[in-house]
């Protein structure tokens, strides 16, 4: 029973599953014998638990003491059946725009979480919330060779990070990842989503900092800066306020 369980989700790709799926995929099977099942695969290093009911596979080759799970994938079945995706300094790092991945796996949801700041064995997760007007811009995308997850865009990657810089590696982090993937930024698609986003310091901070790296400048550009009104905004919220 208990390499039924492992083959059935291993083969889809799945790596980790909750108890309602090993109910779904048994229906003939008693539940309380499962939960059983589960305990003792626990037991044996076969599985991981989560909070409540949610498991990981653990690989074959790896040691059950010291393993741990790719964390995008675990927030993707804690977010099951609600709006996610991965963002911010998470999604920099999964699209190749910075070395390093952060201590906190960066999640925005489209619902509060409380905590807001969770860690799960060991692994530290970050719940962002995000108004309805912000929440967009996202897709499948593969975080392993088994699993996809969701995953801010490109553009959208930037448009947050230059929402809130501080959950980003700072100002400096953006800027670096900004001129990175100068290449490969849709800008039509970016302007877009800075409008749809409507914050004006978060245009003020993409327009500075295209300045200074000497990005290309279009009518787009002046036109959003234009409209990005007159107040003073902090270029980066986690840094010093300095005149």
């Amino acid at each position: 029973m208990k390499w039924e369980i492992i083959k059935k989700f291993s083969v889809r790709g799945k790596t980790c599953f909750c108890y309602a799926d090993v109910l779904a995929e048994f229906p003939d099977k008693d539940r309380s014998h499962l939960s059983k099942v589960l305990s003792s695969m626990v037991n044996m290093g076969m599985l991981m638990k989560f909070n409540r009911d949610l498991y990981c596979i653990i690989p074959l080759s790896a040691d059950p003491e010291t393993y741990t799970p790719d964390s995008r994938l675990v927030a993707k079945h804690i977010m099951k059946g609600k709006g996610y995706y991965i963002a911010y300094s998470s999604a920099l790092y999964l699209l190749g725009l910075s070395g390093q991945p952060g201590a906190w796996t960066m999640v925005a949801t489209d619902c509060q979480r409380q905590p807001s700041k969770k860690n799960i064995k060991g692994m530290e997760f970050h719940f962002i919330h995000h108004t309805y007007n912000r929440f967009f811009g996202f897709q499948e995308t593969w975080v392993s060779q088994q699993e996809q997850a969701m995953v801010s865009d490109l553009e959208k990657t930037i448009v947050d990070a230059v929402s809130k810089p501080q959950l980003c590696g700072g100002i400096v982090g953006v800027g670096k990842a900004i001129y990175r993937s100068k290449e490969r930024t849709d800008l039509q698609k970016l302007f877009y989503y800075l409008a749809r986003n409507g914050s004006h310091a978060a245009k003020k901070r993409y327009l500075f900092l295209s300045d200074i790296l000497e990005l290309e400048w279009t009518s787009e550009h002046d036109r959003m800066l234009d409209d990005s009104g007159v107040s003073i905004s902090l270029l980066d919220p986690a840094g010093p306020v300095q005149a």
